[in-house]
């Protein structure tokens, strides 16, 4: 939750010249009754904090106030300055958005529409960020949420529920997710939508990859983005999910993205499996080395066969009993560059991979 602590001596100094017996307690305790909440106690325990009505706000926080011994007008110039200090609180940034769904567990997630709506509000003044941002959340949600076999019967339960029939305390709780969940189904589906009939709306890269590319393609104009750069992954199942189960006309739309994540990816973490991949997708013969070498400062040779056999029932190594099987791979073959170009190269990936 956001810190409400400057918001509170903000207006704290502002009362105290006009009320001088105010206490920083009592405009906390009014706070939370503006909130809807009957302590400040109850406030701090609270994940996610809405006020849908203004006037139900105030006069919840002047009946509070009067209760704490303070008359009808200083009670109403208080509530002033806490309505002002909810519009303080209330103001979510990006990055208050992004360290939500982060930490936000699934059901808290979805029973947070004032997030959903902040979001979405970015993405229609086409934030690219927040573009990135939702699609990533959104597909990571419904992903979860198709995933549970307590759901598929979500919209069916849903329907029931509408049409007044008794449910079971299961049967309402599958109804109510499904309710929740339409909410980002819709956003994401819109988002989607968006982005294919936008040719001028391009998605961020990961910052850090931004030094890595800079060798190779000195040219490229991109937007980097900090979001996303430790935990590329997500992105990568996030697309994962999109070309799955978005109704795309044109996949192709998100193809452009893959490389990018795949390079944080690989540059964070990389493995056997990821580097082969991503050097197969190269084209420049400089970048291949590049990325073999990010290989090596892990331990992880591509060029070099890793093909062993093993029990085909059990999946162990072959112990001369059972049928058997090969797995692995032959290892790749990198294009002949100059030795001085490949100990150019080799510095280079030194100074950007971490040790």
């Amino acid at each position: 939750m956001k810190n409400l602590k400057p918001i509170i001596f903000t207006a704290h100094s502002e009362l105290k010249t006009v009320l001088p017996s105010i206490k920083k307690s009592h405009l906390y305790e009014a706070f939370a009754s503006f909130c809807g909440f009957k302590s400040y106690a109850a406030f701090q325990s609270a994940f996610n904090v809405n006020v849908d009505n203004l006037e139900l706000a105030n006069r919840q926080c002047f009946e509070r106030l009067q209760g704490l011994g303070f008359d009808a007008g200083e009670s109403l110039q208080v509530c002033q300055h806490i309505e002002q200090a909810w519009e303080h609180f209330n103001n979510v940034s990006l990055d208050n958005i992004y360290t939500f769904y982060m930490n936000a567990t699934f059901e808290e997630a979805l029973a947070s529409t004032s997030m959903l709506n902040v979001l979405t509000s970015l993405v229609d003044e086409n934030d690219t960020e927040a573009s990135l941002m939702g699609l990533v959340f959104s597909a990571q949600l419904l992903a979860e949420y198709d995933e549970d076999p307590d759901n598929r019967s979500g919209e069916y339960w849903y329907n029931k529920k509408l049409a007044n029939h008794t449910l079971n305390e299961l049967q309402s709780e599958v109804a109510g997710r499904y309710n929740l969940v339409s909410s980002y189904r819709e956003f994401f589906n819109s988002l989607l939508k968006k982005l294919e009939a936008c040719d001028d709306i391009e998605l961020p890269s990961p910052e850090g990859i931004k030094a890595s590319a800079s060798l190779f393609e000195p040219s490229y104009q991109q937007h980097w983005t900090k979001y996303f750069s430790d935990e590329p992954h997500l992105v990568l199942e996030a697309q994962e999910y999109i070309l799955k189960h978005g109704d795309l006309e044109s996949p192709c739309v998100f193809i452009d993205m893959d490389d990018a994540w795949l390079k944080a990816d690989v540059l964070q973490s990389p493995s056997r499996y990821s580097v082969i991949e991503l050097i197969d997708s190269l084209d420049n013969n400089e970048e291949k080395w590049f990325w073999h070498y990010v290989g090596l400062s892990k331990g992880i040779d591509v060029t070099k066969s890793n093909l062993r056999a093993i029990n085909a029932y059990t999946g162990e190594d072959y112990d001369d009993y059972g049928p058997m099987d090969v797995v692995g791979d032959e290892g790749l073959s990198l294009p002949a560059i100059s030795d001085d170009k490949k100990a150019k190269i080799e510095r280079q990936v030194k100074k950007l991979t971490p040790r």
